[in-house]
């Protein structure tokens, strides 16, 4: 891809997947490169940082002055809570839309969620035609519909082209979910088990892949193309059983396999009463629990999803695959998260190891 005349707002450009997009562009060339972010968390001069809220639209107009894209990746993460959900992902985004619209932006691409379409029955080869689900089993899923809604409700409107990419388990290095999480488990000794049968597939995207399908969005989507007004799902288009990455994760630091499996409507039933007890509490004070019935569920469930329509309108194709990315992944955190690498007990169990890395 060449670089453009374009200027660029990367909204969330301080985040996991926003920073990747930021950096691919300077890579590219890009001259015009702004981020909005509720914080800085690097340094670089080639970009004008924008420090405000996404909920405050005179901080947004600022930011939007002059820019003809704009790359819609804020979000908070798993675990926080419905308000800030809510105020993020749905009254961010109609901010950012209004904004978008009032200072006559050319084109908006919104990171949306695989998972707006998932009520915990398995997908196989779900395309863009499956509907939004009546009941999300996770809140944050149901704002990220919201969200979606709002970009592509406002396709033309004064000029504005949307567009939304739904990825599938983002992944790669410096990702702050997935990885971090499986890591610290281990540690703390939570990778004796696994449940459900362990047979179930699931879609990843290697963080590359995602960013590359962005940018393939903002390049191709020009009035008369099918892309504005659309949604696509982006994956690896790779599916491999969901144990595989959490295992893969465990043995690159030298844990063990988990040597128990749990059936998996004990484990729905566990993690029922702990979402129960936990929504008892909340008034009182806030628990986040490692077990969730969202988390069971999704990791029990097969998420497969056809990306034709990707392949045929933006012309995406992973560039790259998930051994690779899977490999990448392991060596940037075995670099940078050496505290959870497991102490072997014995010099040959050392040898092993370094063998095996």
């Amino acid at each position: 891809m060449n670089k453009s005349n374009k200027s660029y707002l990367v909204v969330g450009g301080c985040g996991f997947l926003g920073r990747y997009i930021v950096e691919s562009l300077l890579a590219r060339g890009e001259k015009n490169v702004s981020v909005f972010d509720i914080r800085q968390s690097f340094e670089d001069s080639r970009v004008k940082f924008h420090i405000g809220d996404i909920r405050k639209k005179e901080d947004l107009l600022k930011a939007c002055e002059g820019v003809t894209t704009v790359f819609h990746t804020a979000s908070p993460t798993h675990g926080m809570g419905y308000d800030i959900y809510y105020s993020v992902n749905v009254v961010g985004t109609e901010k950012l839309v209004e904004a978008c619209v009032e200072s006559q932006v050319k084109q908006l691409i919104y990171t949306s969620s695989s998972s707006v379409v998932f009520n915990g029955e398995d997908i196989d080869g779900g395309d863009e035609t499956l509907p939004y689900v009546q009941h999300h089993i996770d809140p944050y899923n149901k704002t990220k519909e919201l969200g979606e809604k709002s970009v592509i409700s406002r396709n033309g409107k004064n000029g504005l082209l949307t567009c939304s990419l739904r990825p599938a388990g983002i992944f790669g290095p410096r990702e702050v979910q997935g990885w971090p999480q499986y890591l610290k488990a281990a540690k703390e000794g939570k990778n004796k088990f696994m449940f459900g049968s362990g047979q179930n597939r699931c879609d990843w995207t290697y963080i590359d892949n995602v960013v590359h399908a962005h940018i393939l969005a903002a390049d191709k989507m020009v009035d008369g193309s099918k892309i504005p007004g659309s949604i696509y799902f982006i994956t690896n288009d790779e599916p491999i059983n969901f144990w595989e990455m959490p295992l893969y994760a465990y043995e690159a630091f030298g844990y063990d396999k988990p040597s128990l499996r749990i059936p998996y409507p004990i484990m729905y039933a566990i993690a029922w009463i702990i979402d129960t007890i936990v929504m008892l509490l909340s008034p009182f004070v806030k628990i986040h629990p490692t077990i969730t019935l969202f988390r069971i569920v999704y990791s029990s469930s097969t998420r497969v999803f056809n990306i034709q329509k990707a392949k045929d309108e933006l012309s995406y194709r992973p560039i790259v695959s998930i051994k690779e990315g899977m490999e990448r992944t392991k060596n940037w955190f075995l670099a940078n998260y050496p505290q959870f690498i497991r102490k072997s007990s014995t010099k040959q169990e050392q040898v092993e190891n370094k063998k095996s890395n």
